[in-house]
């Protein structure tokens, strides 16, 4: 018996540093793709910077519209159909010959 235990403790000691080595290994392994900076973070960032580009490229070409509106009712460059529009539509004006027909919103179904 008192060899047997001499045998497991040699055993025990030997097996210590490869089992610490696969342990510091494993941990840095694990927190190389798990962690705040690991693969799959880096994955969600990039799909992060897919929908925020796309966001962008929605966003720049409302900008680019709406410029090219302020641009045609600069007083240098007016565009009179575009003026006529935007007086209609923000202060309620007609043409004593148009008919205006105004639409009731209809009440959502319950």
């Amino acid at each position: 018996m008192n060899l047997n235990t001499r045998n497991l403790q040699r055993l025990s000691q030997k097996a210590m540093a490869p089992f610490l080595a696969l342990s510091v290994v494993g941990y840095f392994v694990y927190h190389s793709i798990q962690g705040d900076r690991g693969v799959l973070a880096w994955v969600q960032l990039q799909e992060r910077l897919v929908k925020a580009q796309g966001e962008l490229k929605d966003i720049t070409q409302i900008r680019q519209e709406l410029e090219e509106k302020v641009t045609a009712l600069r007083p240098e460059s007016i565009n009179r159909d575009l003026l006529d529009q935007q007086v209609r539509l923000q202060l309620g004006y007609t043409r004593p010959d148009e008919v205006v027909i105004l639409r009731l919103n209809k009440p959502k179904d319950i």
